[in-house]
């Protein structure tokens, strides 16, 4: 067991790759130090699912949303029903959400429409966000600059930019987490931002089953291994790991409204 406590701030508990063996890499995080897990929605119907999860788990809270390759789907009953998933105990953030124009699964357009929607959403219950951003900085930074004050803090998933495109997700009032993407050899402008970054501003997340770190590349991802980005974290700062578990814990905790004591 873990001297250390950590936090994953973004994971998908409830996507198919853990079917079999969920309860085990809950119990295998704890026991690699990871004490506190948000578990977070790409869909209506996964949201439900991630919510159950957490509901009777210790150190486990949920974030509902629609992913933007799903925007397609989204009807006003679908924003209605996660308007009141948000509303339910152990929701801490409406996520994830935000423009993917890589693969463009759905039309920019749409994913636009839908973003500003449930970003009026979180404003309105007064929830922070997770934001997806893939291939659309550009555009997911001009419709944030139109919630500027709006927004109850939120987060950059699992960013991938560089420092002066940080730099511009922070002045909005958004926090930086970084995946195991961190650790790749050739992340190195990824690198140069998470060493230059305030401390006070970031978090660390697996997006487990995905984007495992470089230890464990071609497996299959699991909380327990954020502590391999946190161990990269602190390389990169020249700081202790107790440090960097430490104040990425309190960064995730005064994000989603949580005691640092968390149960």
């Amino acid at each position: 067991m873990s001297t250390l406590r950590f936090a994953d701030s973004h994971t998908h508990l409830d996507m198919p790759e853990f079917a079999d063996d969920q309860e085990q890499i809950i119990e295998q995080a704890r026991v690699a130090g990871v004490e506190l897990m948000i578990n977070v929605g790409i869909s209506l119907d996964n949201s439900r699912q991630v919510l159950a999860t957490v509901q009777e788990r210790s150190g486990l809270y949920a974030a509902v949303g629609i992913h933007p390759h799903g925007a397609s789907t989204v009807t006003e009953e679908a924003l209605a029903a996660i308007a009141d998933l948000l509303e339910r105990p152990k929701v801490v953030a409406l996520g994830e959400i935000g423009l993917d124009f890589y693969r463009l699964r759905s039309p920019a357009a749409l994913q636009e429409t839908w973003f500003r929607r449930f970003l009026d959403l979180a404003a309105e219950r007064q929830k922070p966000v997770i934001i997806h951003t893939r291939e659309a900085t550009e555009a997911t930074l001009n419709i944030l600059r139109e919630y500027r004050g709006r927004l109850r803090g939120g987060v950059m998933h699992c960013f991938s930019g560089n420092y002066e495109e940080a730099r511009l997700f922070l002045d909005l009032g958004l926090e930086i987490s970084f995946s195991g993407v961190l650790t790749y050899p050739n992340a190195k402008i990824l690198q140069e931002a998470a060493r230059r970054l305030p401390l006070d501003r970031l978090l660390i997340e697996t997006d487990a089953p995905y984007l495992s770190p470089q230890p464990r590349r071609g497996r299959r991802n699991e909380p327990g291994y954020v502590v391999f980005t946190a161990q990269a974290l602190a390389e990169l700062k020249s700081l202790p790991l107790e440090t960097i578990a430490q104040q990425t814990w309190n960064n995730t905790c005064r994000l989603f409204g949580l005691d640092r004591r968390v149960k």
